[in-house]
């Protein structure tokens, strides 16, 4: 971490005025692991199980192992096609709601090695990862409906939390939890100490289970911090939280410093605003914790062969990337497998194509004069998140003319004009800050899928 960075959250009285609060909020730092973190952009989701047999989106929980059979699994395959969009690490979902697990858990039956394929899906795709240098990260779903409706199943089952050791009977993992926060606790051993470096630990919010289950997080987050100290704990963790939605777009005011009040966020995930001055005022306590846009490449998380005419276009996903990459938030975009086991043509098709539109029209800042229709913005978040408005102006006929506003920038702003503009020159100019120092980087791009900008204004941050 660079040094001085290292104010992860800040504590705030609810005396202190708002211009308090915002110095406070000036100060927060991400951890080096969120740094990292952001920095990968763009991040794959997998998803593959039963439900990619059986045609279903939710597994019951007693689906059959048996239909599990991918016979041409190739995980080289899912990693090559990321790359070639410039995906940074892959996210596979380890055990998905219905607790079918990818990889042969000696704690429970209900795996691959009940199934006619009787490998290790996890092992093989970190393989995969460690040989690409890519990072890897499982998702293993705090819901199981196989532990609540299997005989003797854990979930919900009312048992008292009691003194457990999880890993080694001699290990120094202990914690009094019940059979269910145990059995997670031991699969996540599993995963963290089998098949690492682990880049992200993901735990999904969704819960089809109809029993009443409490979950330990503070002993899940301690065993994956013990075990894993460099990956990021997602969605419901402490380092990253959700959007809010599944279609693929951030907030366009998405700060990364949001506040807490009685350890929770004062304004849930999916509000349309949930760190501005009202949550400010609310809050005891502020913590860098930065959005995350999942979204699927085609409608379902699942494949499923109908589909295949229905992947999202360039135009569609660099749209999605503008919104959520674009608006200081990862994308972490679904590709699943098909029951071959390798991703659809289609999908690898759309992959490749998607890849270098970003790179021709993101990744070089065009030297002007030029023809140009987005612009991007970026603050060190290094230094933490401090822009709270701003305005670009373009050098147009010897004139300088406003084209572009913008409130948060974070670790990148891609804002699209209503019309391609040809400039000089551009500039920033910063409305209001939460810092008095505040470094900015400013480039220029042209999107030629791009068929209009934004209402309101000569631009705007759609």
């Amino acid at each position: 971490m660079t040094k001085g960075h290292c104010l992860m959250q800040i504590k705030v009285g609810l005396s202190d005025d708002l211009d308090e609060l915002r110095r406070k909020a000036s100060t927060v730092r991400p951890s080096s692991r969120q740094i990292t973190w952001q920095g990968q952009e763009l991040t794959a989701f997998v998803h593959f199980g039963p439900n990619t047999f059986t045609g279903l989106e939710w597994g019951t929980g007693v689906d059959d192992p048996g239909v599990f059979a991918p016979e041409e699994l190739d995980c080289s395959q899912w990693v090559g096609a990321l790359q070639s969009a410039g995906f940074k690490s892959v996210i596979l979902t380890a055990k998905h709601h219905d607790g079918f697990c990818l990889w042969p858990s000696r704690y429970v039956t209900h795996t691959v090695a009940a199934s006619p394929y009787r490998g290790d899906v996890v092992a093989e795709l970190s393989a995969a990862c460690q040989a690409a240098g890519v990072g890897f990260g499982v998702y293993l779903s705090p819901a199981d409906l196989y532990q609540e409706k299997a005989a003797g199943g854990y979930y919900g089952n009312g048992s008292p939390a009691v003194p457990s050791t999880i890993g080694p009977d001699d290990g120094p993992f202990r914690y009094d939890v019940d059979d269910y926060n145990r059995y997670y606790l031991d699969q996540l051993y599993e995963l963290l100490t089998q098949y690492g470096p682990i880049a992200e630990v993901w735990l999904d919010g969704a819960n089809p289970t109809s029993n009443a289950q409490t979950y330990d997080y503070e002993a899940w987050f301690d065993l994956i911090r013990r075990l894993a100290p460099d990956a990021t704990i997602a969605i419901g963790g402490p380092d990253v939280r959700w959007v809010g939605n599944e279609d693929g777009f951030a907030r366009e005011t998405e700060w990364s410093v949001i506040p807490f009040a009685d350890g929770r966020m004062v304004a849930a995930e999916t509000e349309a605003d949930v760190a501005g001055p009202e949550q400010l005022r609310k809050a005891d306590e502020l913590r860098w914790y930065p959005a995350e846009v999942d979204v699927s490449i085609r409608p379902g998380w699942f494949y499923h062969a109908a589909e295949d005419a229905a992947v999202k276009s360039v135009a569609e996903l660099l749209d999605i990337y503008r919104k959520s990459v674009g608006r200081n938030a990862v994308l972490l975009l679904n590709v699943p497998p098909d029951r071959r086991g390798l991703f659809a043509q289609p999908d690898v098709e759309r992959l490749a194509e998607f890849g270098n539109a970003v790179r021709e029209y993101y990744d070089a800042d065009l030297v002007l004069p030029a023809t140009i229709n987005v612009i991007d913005v970026r603050e060190n978040i290094e230094d933490g998140q401090q822009v709270e408005s701003f305005a670009v102006d373009a050098m147009i006929d010897g004139t300088w003319t406003q084209v572009a506003e913008g409130t948060t920038i974070g670790h990148r702003r891609l804002l699209t004009l209503q019309e391609p503009i040809t400039p000089t020159d551009v500039r920033i100019r910063i409305l209001s800050s939460r810092a008095a120092d505040v470094g900015v980087r400013l480039s220029v791009h042209y999107d030629p899928t791009i068929t209009g900008g934004g209402p309101g204004g000569r631009g705007s941050g759609r």
